[in-house]
């Protein structure tokens, strides 16, 4: 392989140099011009071709002598390590200044009513959808439950720390304490609850 590469680099520069030579009596007129950038450019890649089959005849010199020591010595190379992607990091959602909900921030306890239970468990039993499941989905559910949310990305902003899940949820950790939410948008409305 390094043999071709060499011929090929030794051709491109011979021709390159043909190139120049044969502009040298045209050089006025736009052929002699033309001769001369092509003879420059094959030249220029003839180089490029030469390096790159020095490189070859390089490294194949350096595995001939690692598999000399190997035989010599019986070490075997180690098998490449699978490299992990690194973690993506998420852009912070353009806001002014992020909200830290603080303990004075919290409404305070009231007396639920039995209306008010009664809203909440239907809320609880509605999925995303916005209605109840029916018992195929529940059976469907239970046979093949999804995957688990994976960490999409981490972000600090405000003294406050966030995590974005690949289900869209986000999970935030303040000096108030730690917050989970179902979405960007139950986010969004929380922080603007919490600005007014």
């Amino acid at each position: 392989m390094a043999f071709f590469t060499f011929a090929i680099g030794t051709l491109l520069v011979a021709a390159g140099l043909g190139g120049v030579i044969a502009s040298f009596d045209l050089l006025p007129t736009e052929v002699g011009l033309l001769y001369a950038g092509c003879g420059a450019i094959a030249i220029s890649a003839g180089g490029v071709t030469l390096a790159i089959g020095a490189l070859i005849s390089r490294l194949g010199a350096i595995r001939e002598a690692l598999e000399r020591a190997q035989n010599r010595e019986g070490w075997t190379l180690a098998p490449a390590m699978p490299v992990e992607p690194p973690e993506q990091r998420v852009e912070a959602p353009a806001f002014d200044e992020p909200a830290v909900p603080t303990a004075l921030d919290e409404p305070a306890p009231t007396e639920p009513d039995d209306r008010a239970l009664a809203d909440e468990d239907d809320a609880l039993n509605e999925n995303r959808s916005g209605h109840l499941p029916t018992m195929s989905e529940i059976e469907h559910a239970l046979a093949e439950p999804e995957a688990a949310a994976t960490l999409v990305g981490r972000y600090s902003a405000g003294g406050a720390n966030y995590m974005i899940f690949s289900d869209g949820s986000i999970e935030a950790e303040t000096e108030g304490g730690a917050f989970k939410f179902a979405s960007m948008t139950d986010f969004k409305a929380y922080l603007a609850g919490a600005r007014g």
